[in-house]
């Protein structure tokens, strides 16, 4: 059976998925249950995910997520480890907007930032700390996002069963 191409090839499914699998395992054991770890989630999220984004080059997906995820998780880092005499949450806004401002950049230049990935990054990311702090959940749990990472991971695996040969592959600009 074959699903529809989005474009992306089998081989870059299989590489994401696998990049994706191994940054999630990596978050839970080296970030795990730790409450203090959860504050280093965002931007080792975003690690994983610039990870996914090289190994397509410029024309790869999860540039958006990569970008606002660090741009947000380095704000939380600085935020903690500097504890700065500033608004932590409008730190962070910074920082998230710092990450779409770069992926705009980046998509100046010619690489597939989508601009509704950059904005739901945001608003997720926001949403999720939003609650986190309010509600007892696997919200404030890296694990969790460990687990969401898994999946997308997954499901990179099994779209890689139904896409199309990797004969059409694009030529990465990003080579140049």
């Amino acid at each position: 059976m074959r699903i529809p191409s989005s474009g992306t090839s089998r081989s870059l499914r299989v590489r994401q998925g696998v990049i994706l699998l191994v940054g999630a395992i990596v978050i839970v054991l080296v970030i795990g249950a730790s409450p203090t770890g959860f504050y280093r989630t965002p931007l080792a999220l975003g690690l994983v995910y610039l990870a996914g984004a090289l190994s397509g080059g410029s024309q790869g997906s999860y540039w958006a997520t990569a970008v606002v995820l660090i741009g947000w998780g380095a704000a939380v880092v600085v935020a903690r480890q500097l504890n700065p005499n500033l608004d932590t949450s409008g730190l962070y806004l910074f920082g998230a907007g710092l990450g779409a401002t770069t992926g705009m950049l980046l998509a100046r230049r010619g690489f597939a930032v989508d601009p509704l990935g950059l904005t739901l990054t945001v608003a997720v990311g926001g949403a999720v700390l939003a609650l986190e702090s309010r509600y007892s959940s696997p919200l404030g749990d890296a694990r969790f996002y460990a687990l969401l990472l898994g999946a997308v991971g997954l499901v990179n695996l099994a779209l890689a069963s139904f896409a199309g040969d990797d004969l059409s592959e694009p030529t990465d600009p990003l080579a140049r």
